[in-house]
């Protein structure tokens, strides 16, 4: 179990830090004067959106009424999903798609570790 976490704090590590090197350059990049006025509109507005889907997902999980969750939920997808294309597009489409790529590469690299352990477990327990 131990070496399970110590892989998982390694991998998170390893491509953690790209990640948060390149959010922070975003965040610094927001600061400069020059050209970055469209940036920071952009993530303004994408701060926003996060927060009416937020708002409408505390919303469908507090109503009692099946169709108004229905309605909710519905409104909720199509604002989620107008806002990933918007990212998808773009400027932002390669850096996304990095993105994706190491998520899909820690989550493979956690499934083999949570195989990894369960085989080992099995083995503990049949000694």
């Amino acid at each position: 179990m131990k070496m399970l976490v110590a892989a998982a704090v390694v991998v998170g590590t390893a491509f953690g830090v790209p990640v948060i090197a390149q959010e922070r350059q975003h965040q610094h990049g927001s600061e400069e004067p020059s050209g970055s006025s469209g940036q920071a509109a952009s993530m303004e507005q994408h701060r926003q959106a996060m927060q009416e889907m937020h708002e409408l997902m505390a919303r469908a999980k507090t109503t009692a009424d099946p169709a108004e969750r229905q309605r909710l939920m519905a409104e909720h997808r199509a604002k989620m999903h107008a806002q990933m294309a918007q990212m998808m597009s773009g400027k932002n489409a390669e850096m996304m798609q990095q993105h994706h790529q190491h998520m899909a590469m820690m989550h493979e690299m956690m499934a083999q570790m949570a195989a990894h352990h369960a085989a080992n477990q099995s083995a503990e327990n049949n000694d």
